[in-house]
């Protein structure tokens, strides 16, 4: 794994996410506001072809941590950092674990584990908001997060195989080849 350019990249998805995702998402009725997880695809991405699970889950670390530190409330709003760099390191472990039953360059397998993966790391979060917020959290808002979560997953699985597609085509910058797997022409 190429560390600096990876940076750079997860910075980028970060920003990517504060500005063009808040362009794609739009009102999703009662459920509230539903819009794609640009760095959850970036995360899958990095599940599906990294070697190293350190690497993975270091990488969606990372990512988590950038989602973390650019969703601040303001001044005078509490932000709880933690919760969702390691959301996103066990959804990506589990992402990892779980990529060798499936056929990773197939659009329908990286829709479906890029949905996984929304649903596992934004599961966890809402879960850990809640039990932050037991005195004040209900039942329905609880069950209307999830319903909320569960749309995120789907638009974001629905993006996943574009996403895919524009990550592989630079994908030497970011993973290095094994030592002793290159191919001879």
């Amino acid at each position: 794994m190429q560390w600096v350019p990876f940076i750079i990249l997860a910075w980028l998805a970060v920003l990517m996410q504060a500005s063009v995702g808040k362009v794609l998402t739009f009102s999703g009725g009662s459920i509230g506001a539903v819009g794609p997880d640009l760095a959850a695809i970036v995360a899958t991405f990095f599940a599906l072809n990294v070697r190293g699970w350190a690497d993975v889950m270091l990488a969606a670390f990372v990512l988590g941590l950038g989602l973390d530190l650019s969703a601040g409330g303001g001044a005078g709003f509490a932000s709880a950092v933690g919760p969702m760099p390691v959301a996103y390191a066990l959804a990506a472990g589990m992402v990892y674990r779980i990529r060798e039953a499936f056929f990773r360059e197939h659009w329908l397998t990286q829709a479906m584990l890029a949905a996984i993966f929304c649903v596992v790391a934004h599961g966890l979060w809402i879960t850990w908001q809640a039990l932050l917020a037991y005195r004040t959290a209900t039942w329905a808002a609880y069950v209307r997060m999830w319903l909320q979560v569960l749309s995120l997953a789907g638009y974001t699985a629905v993006l996943m195989p574009l996403g895919h597609l524009a990550l592989a085509r630079c994908q030497r910058w970011f993973i290095s080849q094994a030592e002793g797997r290159h191919r001879r022409r």
